[in-house]
């Protein structure tokens, strides 16, 4: 085998070990979604109580609204 037929291999295995990452990556991805969509959805519902009410029940929340919009923000919400 010459040099450049076992380079070729190693390229090809290489190759072979980033596509099965890719697909762990994307299966990871969509298990993940669900639950991410959960949380945008708690964190969205969260902000437009405080922004409505001003609390949430005895909580006073100004110190933490920024810090979840930023979050909401962080992970693909709409705010």
């Amino acid at each position: 085998m010459s040099e450049l037929e076992h380079e070729v291999g190693i390229l090809r295995a290489e190759n072979l070990k980033l596509r099965n990452e890719v697909a762990r990556l994307s299966q990871q991805t969509q298990h993940s979604q669900p639950q991410l969509n959960a949380a945008k959805k708690y964190i969205e519902h969260v902000i437009g109580t405080i922004k409505h009410d001003g609390h949430l029940g005895t909580i006073q929340t100004d110190w933490i609204l920024p810090y979840l919009e930023k979050t909401l923000a962080a992970i693909g919400g709409d705010r």
